[in-house]
């Protein structure tokens, strides 16, 4: 069984599909999306096969979890988030393949 097979069988991505078509999420809120002190819950990924969204997953970022924007440097990139009681530091790119749905604090 492939990683994105796995990851697909326990939520954690998304069906395999078209480039051309949508996404299979909403709202198609990403990561990189949160405004500072906001809150999130993670819903998958865009691409489940790529090594740093399996780093990502490895690191706690998985479904379900809750992600709140801590700080961003001056040019807008890296970006820091509070996931599992501890700081993430992620790059706007990788943030952008993660897909949330925003929360109340």
């Amino acid at each position: 069984m492939s990683i994105l097979q796995l990851a697909q069988r326990f939520g954690f991505a998304t069906e395999t599909k078209d480039i051309n078509k949508g996404s299979s999420y909403a709202k198609d809120a990403t990561l990189a999306d949160l405004k500072k002190g906001q809150l999130a819950q993670v819903l998958g990924y865009q691409n489940a096969e790529h090594p740093s969204t399996q780093r990502l997953m490895q690191l706690g970022v998985i479904k379900g979890e809750i992600i709140e924007l801590l700080r961003s440097a001056p040019g807008g990139d890296p970006i820091e988030y509070r996931v599992m009681g501890y700081n993430l530091s992620l790059r706007k790119a990788e943030a952008v393949g993660i897909f949330i749905e925003t929360c109340q604090a």
